[in-house]
């Protein structure tokens, strides 16, 4: 029987389990997962698994700007990092390169957690290990873990964060994780019960400190702002627009329930993506993991309910992309996944080798070009000096990396028809091209006749189709559909 692990302390593991192997066994998942996320790897700007933001975060990263709220200020300032190392191939694949380290490092923590969890034997080392596995190999964390977007480094930062509350590190260091861990992604706001349940109460003000340190990246915004990046949301100058920024609240109408007629629809949708990650025999060991180790009961109570807050978040989110929200619910579930794992350890492994082998053929992305090859053949149809009407899709954000961050055709100028409703999108555009008219307001035939008869106007189709319409002045506007 294992021993009762109470959060904030550290069991003295057996003379069976040398400390060498309590470090080797997390880094050697973290190695596994990331030497499999390398052969699977976009090598490039991808659409894929929900990855249309990428080149707005990568372009963002390299310029010092702000993308989408609420701004996520540490991945910018890590992405800079990232854009300036000197490594092979196009900037966007190191941007993939940082999201496989940060998956890979989410993984390791999570083994290390898990093997706290469940007590250093023999038995639990070889469960949390294949655990964590088993996480690493699930489709949801494979497919953020090859492609640019924010939810790798998040769960990162969730996974280092619980490691420190599990094993008891300093109060400052679990609450500067847990400010860190919202500067990657608001949702891990959801993470404050679990921290005040599993923490004795005389540490809580260590803990807020802790947070309040990390949670200061966010008051680089506005220094963010005066950049002159082509991707700078919002207007942070001010309290108030840098409260509009690091809230969300743009994102507020997405919280609903799902339309009555499309409820049956959107069960299946969420059934069948929770059963893929791991499996029905998976599911039915963490159905086991709950009613055996880990012993203590906070343990075993708040990291599933916890997983339960963001499984309801993600149902009641109205995008396209919200199932990649249920990812560090599933890294809070891992543990409970190693205890059922456990009373089966010598098959342990094969579960995430299931996972592994079913799921490497629709994760590999080393051949994905298709974005460049896109946006590529839109610039190179655009007359000089051509203005390009985005229609708020996918093609804005690859059209932005390819101009910004590897300098191709500096001619254009780009603009969003979506992002004119935004008055401090018009004011960036108006800093960028002063020679532009009609911005103002917000009314784009005004604008589309004040700009069309001065330079080339091109209406770029959706997810960067083969049509691109282009006036020169002095011919007929085309309508575009706008």
């Amino acid at each position: 029987m294992a021993e009762t692990i109470q959060p904030g302390s550290v069991p003295a593991p057996p003379t069976a389990m040398p400390v060498w192997l309590r470090l080797l066994l997390p880094l050697s998942s973290g190695a596994l997962a990331f030497l499999v996320y390398a052969l699977t790897l976009a090598p490039d700007l991808t659409w894929a698994n929900y990855g249309a933001d990428g080149g707005e975060l990568i372009t963002a990263a390299a310029t010092l700007g702000i993308p989408h709220p609420p701004g996520y200020p540490t991945y910018v300032l890590l992405g800079k990092l990232i854009s300036l190392l000197p490594l092979g191939g196009s900037v966007a694949l190191r941007f993939n390169l940082f999201s496989a380290m940060s998956m890979a490092t989410a993984v390791a923590f999570t083994c290390s957690a898990t093997m706290e969890v469940l007590g250093y034997s023999w038995r639990a080392a070889l469960a949390a290990f294949a655990a964590a596995l088993s996480l690493a190999f699930a489709p949801l964390v494979w497919g953020q873990a090859v492609i640019t977007e924010v939810y790798a480094l998040n769960l990162a930062a969730v996974a280092a964060f619980v490691w420190a509350l599990v094993v008891g590190r300093s109060p400052w260091l679990a609450g500067l994780l847990l400010g860190l861990a919202v500067t990657t992604h608001l949702t891990s706001l959801l993470l404050a019960p679990l921290t005040l349940a599993l923490s004795d109460r005389q540490t809580w003000s260590r803990l807020l400190g802790g947070a309040a340190l990390g949670l200061l990246p966010l008051l680089l915004l506005p220094l963010f702002a005066l950049s002159g990046s082509p991707v700078s949301w919002g207007a942070p100058a001010t309290l108030q627009g840098w409260f509009w920024l690091v809230s969300g609240r743009i994102y507020a109408a997405n919280l609903a329930l799902p339309a009555p007629a499309a409820l049956q629809g959107t069960l299946t949708f969420w059934g069948t993506t929770v059963l893929r990650q791991w499996v029905w025999i998976g599911w039915l060991l963490v159905l086991l993991g709950l009613v055996s180790t880990p012993p203590d009961r906070r343990i075993r109570f708040w990291l599933p309910i916890t997983a339960v807050f963001y499984a309801l978040f993600a149902f009641f989110n109205q995008t396209i992309d919200s199932a990649v929200l249920l990812l560090p619910a599933l890294l809070l579930l891992t543990p409970i996944l190693g205890a059922g794992l456990s009373r089966f350890a010598p098959l342990a492994l094969l579960l995430p080798l299931a996972l592994l082998l079913t799921g490497f053929t629709a994760q590999d992305l080393r051949h994905d070009r298709q974005v460049r090859r896109l946006a590529l053949d839109v610039f190179g149809a655009a007359p000089p000096s051509a203005l390009l009407l985005t229609p708020g899709d996918e093609s804005l954000p690859a059209l932005w990396y390819l101009q910004h961050v590897e300098g191709l055709r500096t001619d254009l100028a780009l603009v969003d028809t979506n992002l004119l409703a935004f008055d401090w999108y018009r004011r960036g555009l108006q800093a960028r091209h002063p020679e532009l008219g009609g911005l103002e307001v917000d009314d784009l035939e005004q604008f589309r006749r004040l700009n069309a008869a001065e330079r080339p106007f091109c209406d770029v189709s959706p997810r960067l189709g083969p049509a691109l319409p282009c006036s020169v002045p002095g011919s007929p506007v085309p309508d575009g559909g706008n």
